[in-house]
């Protein structure tokens, strides 16, 4: 395997040459030394006469290859050091860093905007600088973090301001090399954009990118969150609209990589892609259209350098595959990873290359021996024919296993983490991926020409999303199900794949030695088969998240310290109360609530319009639109109010303006009134038959003593404390007077901002409080005369508060 030989060195070469900083021509000359070297010991062996001689003896002994891998570990670490920029260089952007004042820095958008919930990231590929002494020509690319909900396109001309900084590095995590390995050595935060006239980018990406981005808007309109956005992440890269606590769900559950373009990602799904087209057009064409395939979803999800190595990576793993060769698999692999390092030499230290690599290693060197040991071991089983559940369980159980192998202690030495559950949950979760991939893909294309059929289609799909999901909820409860570790050394990770292939490549050994113990093995076998099948369960879930069901459900929902606040009629109508801070928050509880076949809110009433409190909206309005818009406050009073006014607006939504005593009727008995209306918002009041409900959301100053201090408004059954418990915002009278038998409290775990403070806790004595950082979501059903609580985690019931 001489080209694993020769990458390896190259590879090395990078390491070392990142630990000995010698200079580039150092480099180059040892990396000559070593091949002038290499040639005379050449010249020597056609030389036999000298092979007798004393002197020149020793020389013959001496293989010229070791001088050739000498050779190319010399030239890797002349690589990695030509590749280091010069960040003295006044015409780098990164010259202008950690300067006390701000610069204007031009340029073009590099990728498309990252949007997140709180922010959104541009990197930036500078053309010019100015410090303040005029405009200088500048290269490089910058990190630049804005404003959420303000739309930008790859290849826009914009003009940034702010101050550039260094990225950060501290003992556990260097966001500096982190950035460095995409050519990215400096930051902005807080930037204030502008938009100049004229594109600049790749003409080509420009239109795959507008493209994607069509994908992904049709995605949300014919999906729920969540598994619009776990489509998201699957077809088109886009992971960030999953809430944070699903994704660690996937991480702990050991399926992060369904949602994570890697290597790993690609390898198990081009093998899946290959075990449906073998089946149709035989085993080398249904290679062809597999890698067909990979290509066309690395084009689709943007075919950035992450995606394409990842791509390249999976290819290897079919070719390999169908080579049949263990030796001409690896080789080509190494071929890969050589030409990705003379690219970008930092990539060695790229978590996403690693686990590529390592993941395609995996299948090359053990998919084919364990699917046959598998296929031998359960023919003895069995006397009849049981080829179909023999393939299911080489392609869905040892393909993972095969990847995984490989990846583990990578995995845990990055994410101090293993996980245990993985072995049992990616043989439930894989089987399905196909239909995901291949349906979900479909109706979101579909959706673009014929819409109704996109939606039809994505009905038929989304069970198989919906079961991915649920899954992957239901293994994360598992207890015990990951192994958290703490900081290890490199030196033991080294060591374990040391093990691992000695083993590997010393199978022959091994194997004298395990057929002198077939019994006891036989009956390990037995034991893991057997444990396989006792595992198999079947998740049912509802097709629906809610329909009417003659009952009241006013669900508080968690999303930080502000409110979101979703209203359900016994009639199944849907009202949704201000939205919060977290864009993926928001939209994955209204996914898991909203009816499955209707997206829509029939009202949305925004009761403040506090940035904080709407944040979330003005994304979440275009996948679940509103028919009717109730508004309290100034439409201009935040940059959100402002988004979702020009959204009403060019979407001819009709927004009715609130007003004191206004009452909107959701149904017989039920009535949403408006008790205030001042420059934050309104205070809304919620009565069905004998329960009623207290939202004071935008109350001000001249809100309570309006109402006598609560006095005005007789009994209330539930109360929200305004303002996440700030205290001059919820007077101790106030709540006397009210009087309520249930407070809720929504406000984020470790609030910033130290709320609720003690006096708020104080004035709540012998009152029960449920808060939104200890129970999540908070759901109240009533049907006008009992009141039923329900709460997301269930260990924090109503109790009196301290």
């Amino acid at each position: 395997m001489p080209l694993v030989w020769v990458s390896l060195s190259f590879i090395t070469g990078i390491v070392v040459s990142s630990l000995l900083a010698f200079s580039v021509n150092l480099w180059l000359g040892i990396g000559f030394a070593f091949l002038f070297i290499a040639a005379l010991l050449y010249l020597l062996v056609l030389l036999p006469q000298f092979a007798d001689n004393p002197i020149f003896k020793f020389f013959f002994s001496i293989q010229p290859s070791y001088f050739i891998l000498l050779f190319f570990l010399s030239l890797g670490a002349w690589r990695y050091q030509i590749a280091q920029p010069n960040l003295d260089d006044p015409f780098h952007i990164a010259f202008y860093n950690d300067r006390e004042y701000d610069v204007l820095v031009t340029g073009t958008l590099d990728e498309p905007p990252d949007y997140r919930d709180t922010y959104t990231n541009l990197k930036l590929n500078v053309e010019a600088v100015d410090s303040g002494s005029g405009e200088l020509p500048a290269h490089g690319l910058v990190l630049v973090r804005v404003s959420e909900n303000q739309a930008y396109e790859y290849g826009e001309r914009v003009r940034i301001r702010g101050k550039l900084k260094t990225p950060p590095e501290n003992e556990e995590f260097s966001y500096r090399d982190y950035l460095a390995r995409d050519g990215v050595y400096s930051n902005m935060s807080l930037a204030e954009v502008t938009v100049l006239p004229g594109n600049g980018g790749n003409f080509f990406l420009s239109q795959v990118y507008k493209f994607k981005d069509k994908l992904l808007a049709n995605i949300y309109r014919i999906y729920h969150d969540p598994e619009a956005s776990l489509l998201a992440g699957i077809l088109l890269g886009v992971d960030t609209g999953l809430t944070p606590d699903l994704q660690n769900a996937f991480k702990n559950t050991g399926t992060a990589h369904i949602i994570a373009i890697s290597g790993f990602n690609i390898a198990i799904i081009a093998g899946i892609f290959f075990s449906l087209f073998k089946n149709i057009f035989g085993e080398r064409l249904g290679a062809v259209f597999a890698i067909l395939s990979i290509a066309f979803y690395t084009l689709l999800v943007g075919a950035d350098a992450a995606v394409v190595r990842a791509a390249l990576m999976g290819s290897i793993s079919l070719l390999a595959r169908q080579l049949g060769r263990r030796n001409a698999g690896m080789n080509a692999l190494a071929v890969v990873a050589l030409i990705m390092a003379i690219i970008n030499p930092l990539v060695v230290w790229d978590v996403g290359f690693q686990l590529s690599f390592l993941a395609t290693l995996g299948l090359i060197l053990y998919a084919e021996p364990f699917s046959n040991f598998t296929s031998n071991l359960l023919s003895k089983i069995s006397k009849h024919d049981i080829s179909a559940f023999t393939r299911f369980i080489n392609d869905n159980v040892i393909l993972t296993f095969a990847a995984q192998l490989t990846t583990i202690p990578i995995m845990a030495y990055h994410f101090k983490r293993i996980s245990l559950i993985s072995f049992i949950a990616n043989p439930f979760i894989l089987p399905v991926q196909p239909p995901v991939m291949i349906l979900g893909g479909l109706a979101a294309f579909v959706s673009l020409v014929i819409y109704p059929i996109g939606q039809l289609l994505a009905w038929i799909a989304w069970p198989f999303s919906a079961y991915t999901i649920r899954m992957v909820e239901f293994f994360n409860t598992v207890p015990n199900g990951s192994i958290y570790l703490n900081d290890s050394s490199p030196w033991i990770v080294l060591s374990t794949y040391i093990a691992l292939f000695s083993v590997t490549f010393g199978w022959s050994a091994i194997t004298e030695w395990l057929n002198a113990r077939k019994d006891s093995m036989r009956a390990a076998a037995y034991t893991l088969i057997f444990t396989i099948l006792f595992i198999c369960t079947i998740v049912l879930w509802r097709a629906t998240a809610s329909t009417g069901d003659g009952q009241l459900h006013i669900t508080f929902l968690d999303v930080g310290s502000a409110n979101a606040v979703l209203i359900q009629t016994p009639e199944g109508r849907n009202v949704l109360i201000n939205g919060g801070p977290s864009t993926s928050k928001l939209s994955d509880e209204l996914g898991r609530r909203l009816p499955f076949f209707g997206k829509r809110l029939d009202w949305l009433i925004i009761a403040s319009t506090d940035d904080d409190e709407l944040a979330a909206l003005p994304r979440v309005v275009e996948r679940y639109t509103p028919q009717n818009v109730l508004w309290s406050g100034n439409m201009q009073a935040s940059f959100s109010a402002q988004a979702l006014d020009k959204f009403f607006a060019k979407e001819g939504i009709p927004v009715t303006h609130a007003e004191m005593r206004q009452k909107l009727e959701m149904g017989q008995d039920l009535f949403i009134q408006v008790i205030s209306v001042g420059a934050r918002g309104s205070v809304l009041l919620i009565e069905y038959k004998n329960f009623r409900t207290l939202l004071p959301i935008g109350v001000d100053t001249n809100t309570y003593p309006s109402l006598d201090n609560g006095k005005a408004l007789d009994k209330i059954d539930v109360l929200l404390l305004a303002d996440s418990g700030y205290f001059p915002s919820n007077p101790s009278d106030v709540i006397k007077n009210l009087n309520p038998q249930l407070v809720i409290l929504s406000v984020a775990a470790g609030d910033k901002d130290g709320l609720p403070p003690q006096e708020t806790l104080d004035a709540l004595q012998g009152y029960s409080m449920l808060r939104t950082d200890r129970s999540g979501w908070i759901s109240i059903s009533t049907d006008g005369s009992e009141m039923r609580v329900e709460v997301e985690r269930a260990n924090n019931d109503p109790t009196p508060a301290p």
